[in-house]
């Protein structure tokens, strides 16, 4: 498994705890780290992109509810949810990773911890903000 792979799945995971935990977000964060023998790069790549997502947060989930079609916010599974999340703060923040990668793993992790129809609906909603992403940038 990759380094920003494990640390995505990290993500993921802590995003998931944060939802029922009155913690701080580091010790969820370094909870979940230790669970997984992880390199220095994973730990650094997870701690970023966990407080990135979760730093913007409001932003992410409005936009994520634009491109929701005959869907509510609320309706979506926490697992989707999230992985939605973190992989449009990577398509926004981080234009060092190509999209077609943060898609790609997206799909791939919806299908680990989701079901096999979550790599589908991950993919058409992060295809539907992409489209958008690239109206606006241009």
């Amino acid at each position: 498994m990759g380094k920003r792979r494990k640390a995505r799945e990290i993500v993921l995971q802590a995003l998931y705890e944060a939802e029922f935990s009155d913690l701080p977000w580091e010790e969820i964060l370094d909870s979940q780290i230790t669970r997984r023998a992880s390199t220095t790069e994973t730990v650094e790549y997870a701690r970023l992109l966990f407080s990135k997502t979760l730093d913007n947060m409001t932003s992410l989930d409005d936009k994520i509810r634009c491109v929701l079609e005959n869907w509510e916010m609320e309706r979506l599974s926490l697992v989707d949810k999230n992985i939605l999340r973190f992989a449009l703060c990577e398509i926004l923040l981080f234009p060092d990773i190509p999209s077609k990668v943060i898609v790609n793993e997206a799909i791939e992790i919806a299908h680990k911890f989701s079901s096999h129809e979550a790599g589908k609906f991950v993919n058409g909603i992060l295809d539907r903000l992409l489209h958008q992403y690239r109206q606006e940038t241009s």
